[in-house]
């Protein structure tokens, strides 16, 4: 996996403030560390089934809202294939920075994608009723972040 030096904090500002959310660092207080490692771990559990070609298990990990809006785990599958070859196959990814935004986590992840170009994925999640995580959104754009 490529090192890399991160300084997007403007990038990523700039990408959920386009969203229409303001974002914040996430204190100990504010989310748990077990917290924490689940939401990186839907986020891989979900790379990881994108890589099998298994769209049940992709699909499972998205919020109530994004498996309403395709209704199917073929069409999920199908649009993440053409709109995120950077997520559906990445040559490898790593956690950046998790903040805080008033409609919940949003998680730094740096992605080489299949044609070796370097990208920023910002996911948004939101805890469900039974206290896990689901991934709610996905942005992606060019990291342009300095490399070691």
């Amino acid at each position: 996996m490529k090192n890399h030096t991160r300084r997007v904090t403007g990038l990523l500002a700039g990408v959920v403030t386009l969203a229409g959310v303001s974002i914040t660092s996430i204190s100990a207080q504010t989310l748990a560390a077990t917290d924490q490692s689940e939401i990186q771990s839907v986020i891989r559990m979900q790379v990881d089934a994108f890589l099998a070609d298994n769209s049940l298990t992709a699909f499972s990990f998205a919020a109530p809202s994004i498996k309403n809006m395709f209704g199917s785990d073929e069409r999920f599958m199908s649009m993440v294939r053409q709109q995120y070859p950077q997520v559906f196959r990445p040559q490898s990814f790593e956690f950046g920075r998790l903040e805080s935004s008033p409609t919940g986590p949003v998680q730094e992840v740096f992605i080489t994608g299949p044609a070796g170009k370097d990208w920023l994925a910002v996911y948004t999640l939101e805890q469900q009723a039974d206290g896990s995580w689901k991934i709610n959104g996905c942005y992606i754009v060019p990291d342009r972040g300095a490399k070691v």
